[in-house]
């Protein structure tokens, strides 16, 4: 992978983080914003360029100096990880920060993200409400509460928290060496002596900790979680210890998505389920793709090889792409940074299928590119199509039908209809006129007995009819 290529994938990450939820900004040593996700328009209402140069507590906190518990502050002497919980409003925001050190150890810019936790955060509220017992562990969804009792030496497990591990609650005698030992066992062999020894300093130093670790349920499945725990004293001593186990594997994956290397930011890359394309972009026509995912390739039929040869009208039909061609397009692109539009596309095959393209305008050395995320939007036009023709039946339906309703006053004599301005209607008039029904006219039998019935012709004519 050339540097350009390198330098290109990571630029196209930084596009993607402007779609993610939480707020990733990038903080020097003197506490300024120096970069920032679009992401800070829909929690503080401020644009990128607002932010920039001012430093994190006015925006987050509307503060000139840093709130207590700052993470930027502690990070600052602890050299490691911080993090911190705020509420505005109604809503509740988790604050991680990761220092960035130089080659003396010494911090020179801070990656500072802002997440919001309202769902999980009221989640636990209700389990705090309900539970005592796990007032200080449910933070967050996915997790499981512990305690450890000092003096009888016992551990008691939430449901949650066996069910983080895999483990059966009727296998286990809580506390049991069995138990701990089983437990360990979902650590790395050089991730176990740092937990016990985190848990001993709690039990006999009152000394909180919070760490993470990868983790290995029973059935073999990988995930992080966040393990916690604070002591409760009885005058000086430690009476208990409680604590939590967090499934993070989300949160890990989106925090580490800031420090992966070049070749993990291309696993990312490929491991988008829609199309990505990457080329220059030029003042008129195309320039050829400079990157493809995987997804591209199966979508389309070319080969990664093949794709690095063409360009945007190798795989759009023709009236589209002469319109995205044009100056005019372009620098609306450029002016928005962003547009949204439906086309079709062309595979190698020929056979065509409309899509969807968010394309965003990024830059590399003061030069613009375009990456472009396409989606196949075939079957959502066919169930447009299906929507359609459903609702033209249903007009078509509506129109044909003309009915009649409420209460008709009818003459019990002659059988006329009186109208609402008082008249008396003849009854197949009055429903011919309100219906779409329309009347054709003969004698029933009886009807025909009461005139005819004393005629010779017609005595006759029934007794030819019955024989």
């Amino acid at each position: 992978m050339t540097n350009q290529q390198e330098s290109i994938i990571n630029a196209e990450l930084f596009s993607a983080f402007n779609a993610m939820a939480s707020v990733v900004w990038i903080i020097d040593k003197d506490n300024f914003i120096r970069q920032s996700n679009n992401s800070v328009e829909n929690l503080f209402n401020k644009t990128t360029f607002e932010v920039i140069g001012k430093k994190c507590w006015e925006v987050a906190h509307g503060t000139d100096q840093p709130v207590e518990g700052c993470p930027i502050s502690k990070a600052r002497h602890s050299l490691q990880r911080e993090s911190m919980e705020f509420q505005i409003g109604k809503k509740w925001f988790e604050v991680v920060v990761d220092p960035i050190l130089n080659a003396k150890g010494r911090p020179t810019k801070y990656i500072h993200i802002i997440t919001d936790i309202t769902e999980n955060k009221q989640i636990y509220t209700k389990l705090r409400q309900s539970q005592r017992l796990l007032a200080n562990s449910q933070r967050l969804a996915k997790i499981g509460g512990w305690e450890w009792d000092v003096a009888f030496q016992k551990m008691y497990w939430t449901k949650e928290l066996y069910r983080l591990h895999g483990f059966d609650p009727k296998n286990f005698d809580p506390g049991s060496p069995y138990h701990i030992e089983a437990s360990l066992g979902c650590y790395k062999r050089e991730d176990r002596s740092i937990l016990l020894d985190a848990f001993w300093g709690c039990v006999e130093e009152g000394i909180a900790y919070d760490l993470e670790f990868e983790f290995k349920k029973l059935s073999g499945e990988k995930i992080w979680i966040r393990t916690t725990a604070e002591s409760i004293l009885k005058g000086d001593k430690v009476k208990k210890v409680i604590g939590n186990v967090i499934d993070v594997t989300e949160f890990k994956m989106a925090n580490d998505a800031l420090l992966i290397q070049s070749e993990r930011i291309k696993t990312f890359f490929n491991s988008i389920n829609e199309a990505i394309f990457v080329y220059p972009l030029k003042e008129e026509g195309f320039a050829s793709f400079m990157e493809v995912n995987h997804i591209a390739c199966k979508q389309y039929g070319y080969t990664y090889d093949e794709f690095l040869n063409i360009s945007v009208p190798n795989i759009t039909v023709t009236p589209d792409v002469s319109e995205h061609g044009k100056r005019d397009f372009r620098k609306e692109l450029i002016k928005k940074g962003q547009l949204i539009f439906e086309t079709t596309h062309i595979k190698k095959t020929g056979e065509t299928f409309p899509v969807e393209i968010n394309s965003n305008i990024f830059y590399q050395n003061r030069k613009p590119y375009i990456l472009a995320l396409v989606r196949d939007i075939t079957e959502r036009k066919e169930n447009e199509k299906k929507q359609a023709f459903l609702i033209t039946e249903l007009q078509e339906a509506l129109e044909n039908i003309k009915t009649l309703r409420g209460l008709l006053p009818i003459c019990s004599i002659c059988k006329k209809i009186r109208d609402d301005k008082g008249y008396w209607n003849i009854l197949e008039g009055y429903i011919e006129k309100h219906s779409e029904a329309l009347f054709s006219h003969g004698i029933c039998p009886e009807c025909s007995d009461k005139l005819y019935g004393d005629k010779d012709w017609y005595i006759k004519m029934k007794k030819k009819k019955n024989k």
